[in-house]
């Protein structure tokens, strides 16, 4: 081995004295690309956690309204439209956000419907060069056969209570 022993010795041989600050150079000129790479899959999965999370909402609004299930919040009767909403409300987690939900199309058994929830999400990051490749506003609609007469009308832009 002899006298080169803790030198800086590499692979390739002895590294020149000239190369010593040239990783942290390299170092410096990555990072903020990686930090901005782990932050964007960061947000993309939040994002996606406020789909998923909207899309089941949805689809249980979707199925409250298709069976028109008794009463579901106190009001008596069959279900009607602010039960609709509250099935939807009830079903969603989303932290920060506005709803807008919307439900048409025929209210007779065996006619098809529609049920469609927009929500405004925020972004977890708040990293401008990362949130302008991502939605502001996530959309989701289920269209479904009615099962019996519907108890409910067709509304538009409803909100949560």
């Amino acid at each position: 081995m002899g006298g080169n022993q803790g030198l800086g010795m590499t692979f390739w041989g002895k590294r020149s004295n000239n190369d010593e600050g040239a990783s942290l150079v390299e170092f410096a000129l990555l990072m903020p690309l990686l930090i901005l790479l782990v932050l964007g899959v960061v947000e993309f999965g939040f994002k996606f956690g406020q789909f998923n999370e909207l899309r089941h909402a949805v689809r249980e609004g979707a199925r409250y309204a298709a069976v028109s299930s008794p009463d579901y919040d106190g009001g008596g009767g069959t279900g009607d439209a602010n039960d609709v909403i509250a099935v939807v409300c009830d079903a969603i987690d989303l932290p920060n956000s506005t709803l807008s939900i919307s439900l048409s199309g025929g209210t007779d058994r065996l006619d098809h419907a529609s049920l469609e929830v927009a929500a405004a999400v925020e972004s977890l990051t708040g990293v401008p060069l990362i949130s302008s490749f991502l939605p502001d506003a996530l959309t989701n609609e289920a269209t479904f056969r009615l099962e019996q007469d519907a108890g409910w009308s067709t509304f538009s832009n409803q909100p949560c209570p």
